[in-house]
């Protein structure tokens, strides 16, 4: 397995659990009926295409991995807020 693989399907993974998880823990859409099945496919392809930049400039490769793992922590994407934003919503330390 490449070393940016755990990276990207970390990132995938997180962008799932805050659209069925913790998204609708905070007050924020349904946990089925909201979810971006687009992330499934698309984790996919960044994993296969990281892949292939790793052949070619691994340091770059897990670069765009680890920037990308930080922006879907920070950043609202699809029908939820962002996941930080969320977790903080559920444990009690943001408003809704």
């Amino acid at each position: 397995m490449a070393e940016t693989t755990g990276i990207v399907l970390a990132t995938g993974a997180i962008t799932a659990a805050n659209e069925l998880i913790f998204a609708p823990l905070a007050g924020h859409g349904t946990p089925w009926k909201d979810f971006n099945w687009r992330i499934i496919p698309a984790t996919g392809l960044f994993a296969l295409a990281m892949y292939g930049l790793e052949s070619v400039s691994p340091k770059l490769a897990v670069g765009i991995s680890v920037a990308a793992l930080i922006t879907a922590l920070l950043s609202q994407f699809g029908n939820a807020a962002a996941p930080v934003k969320n977790i903080a919503s559920v444990l009690g330390y943001g408003g809704k």
